[in-house]
């Protein structure tokens, strides 16, 4: 599959112990032989990465930058709201709206990892490890950008049903990590959603698997509500050959306001052709939006109708892989 792979993975033997110690003692130009890379199909050089299998002795320490949202200390909080750097205050903002509306997913298990992310712009992201989250076995990896007035952290009861749909998908597809890009302005209430700071959804999406440590992604969705859509234009805009949108399946839901015209461009590239699977879902967008993405995608393509505009974002990642 092309897209974020794994190389030089990590084969231990009974010997582990002290490969380890003699790892530890490594000059530090060398990377240890618990670490494995990811390719990234981006403009960005891909980076090595710890494997799980430095968990064993408990979960990995995360990177500078990167905060634990059900761990993250007052103080901690409290310095990135008080920041003078304005992404900062943005990430912690980010954070507490993810301790508020995302706390029962962290009391049955979740582990919610949050950064400023290099292809997001500096712009927040969420990694959501889910409960119970096996490093051995294959990852379904999902990024999900929102639409007009959510955020990556809405509560309960929100039209969107994000929140309610994370922890449905979490626990029908159990090795499901969701990443969750946040836009440039994100706020409380109803705004006008910004997604100006969007560079790369593939480099987003691998800086996030990096950060949070997670080394054996095997099938991507990517998914858009709303506007969206626009995260995905500007994805293929900005990454020459279109290498700034990776995906196995693309689920566009009611998000034709201009897009569709570079996705089914994107169709041409290497990464367009090397998508299994474009799913629309047409809620209110204009009735013949997609006429140019059916022609793109041939057989690939399949559009499922939706009673209204939030009712498309309720059928994210509903479909076979």
């Amino acid at each position: 599959m092309a897209g974020i792979s794994v190389h030089n993975r990590l084969i231990r033997n009974s010997s582990s112990t002290a490969k380890a110690r003699k790892a530890a003692e490594a000059p530090a130009a060398q990377a240890p032989q618990d670490q494995v890379r990811l390719s990234s199909s981006s403009s960005a050089p891909s980076k090595a990465v710890p494997n799980f299998g430095t968990w064993s002795a408990g979960p990995r320490q995360l990177p500078p930058g990167s905060y634990d949202a059900g761990t993250i200390s007052k103080e901690q909080l409290a310095g990135l709201k008080k920041s003078k750097n304005p992404q900062e205050r943005a990430l912690g903002e980010t954070i507490e709206r993810a301790r508020k509306n995302y706390a029962e997913l962290m009391q049955n298990g979740s582990r919610i990892i949050a950064n400023r992310n290099e292809g997001n712009g500096g712009s927040p992201v969420l990694t959501i490890l889910p409960p119970g989250f096996d490093p051995s076995k294959e990852t379904r990896v999902h990024t999900h950008y929102h639409g007009f007035t959510p955020t990556v952290a809405d509560p309960k009861g929100h039209a969107a049903r994000t929140t309610e749909q994370i922890a449905e998908l979490q626990k029908k597809q159990p090795q499901t990590v969701m990443v969750l890009p946040e836009t440039s302005n994100a706020q409380d209430g109803n705004y006008s959603t910004q997604w100006t700071n969007v560079k790369s959804q593939a480099e987003t999406t691998n800086q996030a698997l990096r950060d949070a440590g997670v080394t054996n992604p095997t099938y991507r969705v990517v998914s858009a509500h709303s506007a969206g859509g626009e995260a995905l234009r500007k994805s293929i805009a900005n990454v020459p050959e279109g290498k700034g949108l990776q995906a196995d399946r693309l689920e566009l839901l009611d998000s034709l306001y201009g897009s569709q015209d570079a996705i089914s461009e994107w169709s041409r590239t290497a990464n367009g052709r090397d998508l299994k699977s474009l799913v629309y879902v047409h809620g209110t967008n204009n009735t013949n939006n997609d006429a140019g993405l059916r022609k793109a995608f041939g057989n690939r393509y399949r559009r499922v109708e939706a009673k209204g505009h939030y009712e498309a974002n309720h059928q994210m990642d509903r479909f076979p892989d």
